[in-house]
């Protein structure tokens, strides 16, 4: 039950902590904007959890699935649309970009936050797990708290030393990550293939070890992963840094124009 927890936090909480890290350095730190995010992504998931069954019989008995993969893959495109903001110059006063964060801080919340519900719920009425449940959550609380200070001052080091844009590197590699961890959902039920594994580093790193785990959410390691998560990885990381650094070298090649 403790180690349960332990790893429940590590993998459900600690993308939770990242994803608001990177986002609270890349935009001016504003305390009423993360208050909102974490209200509205709390009663998304309560809503989300209570209408569980009838979600469950969309797509013909795939809605549970298809619907975290859906609010994984928007939280990728809305990181994109950071980018876009960023490009115009001084994004962090532009309210869209606060919008789109807190989109994805809600969306993250309501794909992460509802396994929660599901696990605490179970163990709520079962007295004699009640205090090793308690001490698993301060235990993993304590580990996802210490490894988001960290984050943040690494994250703050190199938005002071490179730009923005570094700080919006880490949370696109971050968004990546997440997005192809969802793939197996999609293997579920049976919309791709993923049978044939493009490597094993189970030796080196396992998924099941704690620094498996902080990969696992910093920039999606896999220690088995299939061909097609390698394919998608590659293509979603890389293609969409090559169209912005085109973008901005246009940009700044009309600019010079201009002048």
């Amino acid at each position: 039950m403790l180690i349960n927890t332990v790893i429940l936090f590590l993998r459900d909480a600690l993308p939770i902590f990242v994803l608001v890290v990177y986002l609270y350095v890349h935009l001016p730190a504003n305390k009423l904007w993360l208050l909102s995010c974490f209200i509205a992504g709390a009663i998304f998931s309560l809503i989300y959890i209570s209408q569980i069954h009838v979600i469950g019989q969309w797509f013909d008995g795939k809605g549970i699935e298809l619907s975290l993969w859906l609010c994984q893959s928007f939280v990728y495109l809305l990181a994109l649309v950071l980018a876009y903001e960023l490009s115009r110059n001084q994004p962090s006063n532009n309210h869209l970009a606060y919008w789109v964060a807190g989109g994805m801080v809600s969306l993250t919340l309501v794909s992460k936050g509802s396994n929660f519900i599901v696990y605490f719920e179970g163990y709520l009425n079962q007295h004699n797990v009640l205090l090793t449940m308690l001490l698993g959550t301060f235990l993993g609380l304590g580990i996802c708290l210490s490894l988001a200070v960290l984050m943040y001052l690494a994250a703050q080091w190199l938005k002071q030393r490179l730009g923005p844009w570094s700080t919006w590197l880490l949370i696109h590699i971050y968004v990546t990550g997440q997005l192809v961890n969802t793939l197996p959902l999609l293997v579920q039920v049976d919309f791709i293939d993923a049978s044939d594994t493009a490597w094993n580093s189970q030796n080196v790193v396992s998924n099941e070890f704690e620094f498996g785990h902080l990969f696992n959410v910093l920039f999606g390691y896999q220690a088995a992963p299939s061909i097609v998560q390698v394919l998608v990885y590659v293509f979603a990381l890389l293609v969409p840094l090559i169209i912005f650094y085109w973008l901005k070298q246009n940009l700044a090649f009309h600019s010079g124009n201009k002048q």
